[in-house]
Parts: structure tokens; sequence; C-alpha cells
């Protein structure tokens, strides 16, 4: 497999060397989490498992479990858990979110990247990996939050990074199915930048009301240096993971 280490502050990182890559949207969902090692957690699409590491970093004493069917991401999660030592923290599971190989409210928790761009929008890649990473190409916004709703337990938290673009699409299917939310937070290139991505954490039958956080700037300004809170938050990786 045509696969590469990338070092990432103290973690080792194997990744397709062409296709689908972690970026920035990857440390702002982990950045986002709020785990607890009481829960049980899962990472729909977990690549190559990128945001579970970070979040362990975060979060000493969770267990995640990744949910991924690509073979290329499969490999790649086996090699980054064996050389990172989470072997004992990240539990691999082959398969795909329209058939979960789970129990119905099997997890306390469900983060997730999903596919930003519907079918037939957005640039196309020559890399299938990335297009179904990028496209709903095997299920849609509506699917994948009808099945999560099924697997979380009652009350358990649904945490996601989105394009901002479609935020009225998802709150309207996060309420359809009765994942309330609660707490909205949009994320900005730099300030006077509209809003591209929005981070949202939703509630399986939880109460209405909604906390809306500031705005989360990654740059100071165009061309520039990370902003001051995603830079403290880039150093303690560097320290820590």
């Amino acid at each position: 497999m045509d696969i590469e280490m990338t070092p990432f502050g103290k973690l080792k990182i194997f990744q397709p060397k062409k296709g689908f890559r972690f970026g920035i949207d990857s440390v702002l969902l982990a950045y986002f989490l709020n785990l607890k090692p009481s829960q049980k957690i899962l990472e729909i699409g977990a690549g190559s498992g990128i945001v579970s590491f970070i979040a362990l970093t975060r979060f000493s004493g969770c267990k995640i479990w990744a949910l991924e069917k690509e073979n290329i991401f499969l490999e790649c999660l086996k090699r980054n858990i064996f050389i990172n030592n989470f072997e004992n923290q990240i539990f691999i599971v082959a398969g795909d979110l329209l058939e979960p190989p789970f129990k119905l409210e099997t997890f306390d928790v469900v983060f997730s990247n999903p596919p930003y761009f519907k079918i037939d929008t957005g640039r196309e890649s020559p890399y299938e990996n990335r297009n179904l990473a990028c496209h709903e190409k095997t299920f849609n916004l509506e699917i994948f939050i009808k099945k999560t709703y099924q697997i979380l337990k009652n009350r358990g938290s649904l945490f996601l990074i989105f394009t901002a673009f479609r935020l009225a699409e998802l709150i309207y299917f996060l309420k359809k199915y009765k994942l309330e939310p609660k707490i909205l937070r949009l994320v900005h290139s730099y300030p006077g930048k509209e809003a591209k991505l929005v981070l949202i954490r939703a509630v399986k039958n939880g109460g209405e009301g909604i906390r809306i956080y500031p705005p989360l700037y990654i740059y100071q300004e165009p061309k520039n240096n990370y902003s001051e809170e995603l830079k403290k938050f880039m150093n303690f990786l560097r320290q820590n993971s």
C-alpha cells in the first residue's frame, strides 16, 4: 500500500501518500471534544485515527472504538496504534455505518468528520479514498444522522465538524432525529472572513436550548500565523502528544 509516516508532535501518523490526508479540521474536532474515561466512545470514519490519537492525548484513561471500512485506512490504523502504543486504548472496528456492527444504543459518545459535499457537488479528486471522505458517495447526511441516533445511548452526545454552508440542513436533520443541538461554534479562517466550518455537539433526546460559543479563528490574519487560541493548542500537542 502507498503509505507514508507523518510526524505530528510526538505522534507518528501513517497515512496515504496521495488522496485523503488529515487536515486542520481533524485537529479542530479533537480540540472540541469533551470525553470521560467512564464513557464508551466511537469515532465514525476514523481514517488514519488522528482525531482519536489527539483525543487520547487530551483525555487520558479513555478508550475509543474506531469504525472504518477502507482497507488503506485500516492498515494505517493498525500501524498507528502499534507505533504510538495505543493497543489498549483504540480498538479497530472494520465495518460500515450503513450496517453498523454494534447493538442499538451502545455508545455514550460518537464523534465524526463526515463528508461535507453532496453527490455531484464540490471538486472531484482522482483519488477515490479522498472522494469517499469528502463526498456523500455511499450515504447522505440524513442517513448518517439517523444511524448515529440508533447507536447512541439515551442522552448520549454526538460531536461533529461540518461545513458551515450546510448548517441549516445539519440542524434540521439533528432535530428530526431527536439529537438536540446543545453547543455550536463557528470556525473562521481569520477575523472578518465568513465562517467555513461549524463545530456542534448534540444530545440524544436532550432538552431544547443551545449555547453559541465565541467564533474560533484559525489564523490571526490572511497568510499569517495561527491564532493565539489555536497556537496554544498546537503547542500543547507538540509537548504532550
